[in-house]
């Protein structure tokens, strides 16, 4: 199959969690002179994970739905180990 499939597979695995997290969408901004990606950061997070997945539409879906709650599980944890 495309592997464009299972990036947008991904990526729509994201956004809806983003938006069953929330109930809403983050939009981008600037703040402080920092980037904040909100629900696009999200997005291209889901869309690699959906890559990486064993190949199916379904599976790629769901590897962006969990995919960045485990990377943002897995920074937190190396954050919370450094204080």
């Amino acid at each position: 199959m495309n592997p464009v499939i299972f990036l947008l597979a991904g990526a729509c695995g994201a956004l809806v969690k983003d938006v069953l997290k929330d109930n809403k969408l983050r939009l981008p901004k600037i703040k402080d002179g920092n980037i904040l990606l909100g629900f696009l950061g999200g997005i291209i997070v889901g869309a690699f994970a959906g890559l990486a997945i064993d190949g199916q539409p379904l599976t790629a879906f769901l590897g962006g739905f969990t995919g960045s709650q485990v990377i943002e599980s897995l920074i937190f944890r190396n954050h919370k180990e450094k204080v």
